[in-house]
């Protein structure tokens, strides 16, 4: 074989293991929080904590509703702000903890008795384990349409490791790349 062949076949060799580099899933979890209501962010921090604890890198895309549950108090809604936004920051929870149950809420009864429950078999409330999962390294990202519909930017959310402002497009390739995917 002459020299040639060989250099190109190595170059195409060299270029075919960088595209599957680059479709090859990562150890990674992806998590779309789509709802914003106390026990269903409770399960996406509880496995966000888990596949952190093990070592993966855990990347969760809060949309509509879940935005909402993830804002460090009530944010203040800018000047270009219209009513109905300014009505929606005022009634949406203003923390995560504040968020109601999905069920048998009954005016918060059902999540300060759950919630009671928890403590007295030791089980993390959900600060905790936001607060767990961000010094664990979580990558937050925040739906771009989302904030805009709320009159929010990324600084009114949770903080993380790696939080950012954008597009299904561009959480979907994160996404694409990891190997498992929820929806909660």
């Amino acid at each position: 074989m002459d020299d040639d062949r060989i250099t190109r076949l190595e170059e195409e060799v060299r270029s075919l293991r960088g595209r599957l580099d680059k479709c090859e899933a990562k150890n990674s979890l992806a998590i779309v929080c789509f709802s914003g209501e106390w026990d269903k962010l409770f399960a996406a921090f509880t496995i966000a904590n888990g596949a952190l604890a093990l070592g993966m890198e855990v990347h969760i895309f809060f949309t509509f509703w879940g935005a909402t549950s993830v804002r460090n108090g009530r944010p203040p809604v800018g000047e270009g702000a219209d009513a109905l936004q300014r009505a929606f920051s005022g009634i949406l929870p203003s923390a995560a903890s504040s968020a109601p149950l999905s069920r048998f809420h009954f005016f918060g009864l059902g999540k300060f008795f759950l919630r009671r429950l928890m403590k007295k078999k030791g089980v993390d409330d959900l600060p905790a384990l936001i607060r767990s999962a961000q010094d664990l390294g979580l990558h937050a990202h925040y739906c771009d349409t989302s904030l805009q519909l709320f009159g929010w930017c990324p600084e009114d959310l949770l903080e993380a490791r790696d939080s950012d402002c954008c597009g299904v497009s561009t959480f979907l390739s994160i996404a694409n790349r990891s190997r498992t995917v929820f929806f909660i």
